[in-house]
């Protein structure tokens, strides 16, 4: 397998709200991987799931990213995220303790000048291109399902009108069987990509997001620490976590 190295700077913050932080993220450079987890489920169970969630993902994607006659596809990432929910449940049925924990991810695997990439939950994947900033997923959440069903012209229509934001409809340790939203698509040079939880999604908007990526490009650095600079202004109402990505 040809991977496709990034160079990527990574950020989690549990916020100024939050007793402790349950994102976890992994950045592997050199193997093209990345994975963002945004835990739930109250004191160390939302911590736990997350971090399952990533090293679950890692050890299942790890073997592709070694092996040149592996080759990814929206199967390997499904099956790599489903491992995942998998191992959340099993670990709540050994320790009660965890019961009700969940956790949604975001994933990236660049490889051959594409990413393959798969998400559960409201944790967000975006690419800036040409200086537009586009959102690659779409959010499993309440209110997205309902703008999605027209009940609402928006996201913002909805908020208004009194539709819970943080209300997932998918994720990992929810159910036996979990619907990975799964798709790959092209590097073009100069991409950059940013993997974020709703802690930043929710505090910035992508038109502040975009205008941070474009005056930091070539400074991955600066990118993600104005980023969650702006996050803990608006509030740090939950963690906050990021990692911008530039593939080589």
């Amino acid at each position: 397998m040809n991977v496709m190295p990034i160079s990527a700077f990574s950020q989690s913050d549990k916020g100024r709200v939050r007793e402790i932080n349950e994102d976890s993220v992994a950045v592997l450079e050199k193997h093209g991987l990345v994975i963002l987890a945004d835990g739930m489920g109250g004191y160390n169970a939302g911590e736990v799931a997350s971090q399952l969630a990533v090293e679950s993902i890692t050890a299942n994607l790890l073997p592709h990213c070694i092996d040149t006659n592996q080759v990814p596809s929206d199967q390997v990432i499904a099956t790599a995220v489903e491992a995942a929910n998998e191992a959340i449940l099993s670990m709540m049925m050994a320790t009660p303790e965890y019961d009700g924990m969940a956790t949604t991810v975001v994933m990236g695997l660049f490889h051959e000048g594409r990413i393959y990439y798969g998400h559960v939950g409201d944790s967000r994947l975006y690419r800036l291109r040409a200086g537009q900033l586009k959102q690659m997923t779409k959010d499993h959440s309440m209110i997205q399902a309902v703008v999605d069903e027209g009940m609402f012209a928006s996201i913002q229509e909805a908020l208004d009108a009194g539709v819970k934001g943080n209300i997932l409809i998918r994720g990992l340790g929810i159910n036996e069987i979990v619907q990975v939203d799964v798709a790959s698509d092209a590097v073009v040079p100069g991409d950059v990509y940013l993997f974020c939880s709703d802690g930043l999604s929710n505090m910035v908007s992508d038109q502040e997001m975009q205008r941070i990526l474009i005056d930091s490009i070539g400074d991955m650095e600066s990118a993600a620490k104005q980023l969650l600079d702006r996050a803990l202004e608006r509030g740090g109402l939950d963690n906050i976590s990021l990692a911008v990505v530039s593939p080589h």
